[in-house]
């Protein structure tokens, strides 16, 4: 009898065994869900402030292209469309316009020309890590304010 009763308990993981394991296989992919989710809207944020910075580049060009005496051609893009500002920067762009462009505005702040994406939409996430990297920017960026609750604006000075 007793050969049997080992033969009956070598057999294999029992019910509450592979439980165990399968919780623990959940909580662990939960947590990778999570890390991954972070760092999605880390490379977003990133993109945007590329973006705006690609916009200021484009600018300077067109600038330096147009300007004649005591003319500076981007005062003329100072509460412009979004269209009126893509299709002029389209030549200094190395493909079509990005994703944020859509929503790209030139203003005038204080006599100092700045270059922003004013009510784009993001996810939380993506708009927590845009507040780090601005904050942490030391002042070369900096938040607007949008009059849609949902919406982002970020602006950086040109000159």
């Amino acid at each position: 009898m007793r050969t049997n009763i080992r033969k009956i308990k070598s057999r294999g993981f029992g019910l509450v065994e592979m439980l165990i394991v399968i919780v623990i296989l959940g909580i662990l992919s939960g947590m990778t869900l999570v890390a991954y989710g972070r760092g999605t809207d880390n490379a977003e944020a990133t993109a945007a402030l590329a973006q705006l910075d690609t916009a200021k580049s484009a600018l300077l060009t067109y600038s330096m292209e147009h300007t004649t005496r005591n003319v500076d051609p981007l005062r003329g893009f100072v509460n412009a469309n979004s269209n009126t500002i893509k299709t002029s920067l389209d030549k200094y762009l190395d493909s079509s316009a990005p994703k944020y462009f859509e929503t790209i505005r030139v203003a005038d702040s204080s006599g100092f020309l700045e270059v922003g994406f004013d009510g784009f939409t993001v996810s939380s996430g993506t708009r927590n890590a845009l507040d780090k990297k601005i904050t942490a920017s030391g002042g070369s960026y900096r938040r607007g304010s949008s009059s849609n609750a949902n919406a982002y604006s970020m602006w950086l000075r040109i000159k």
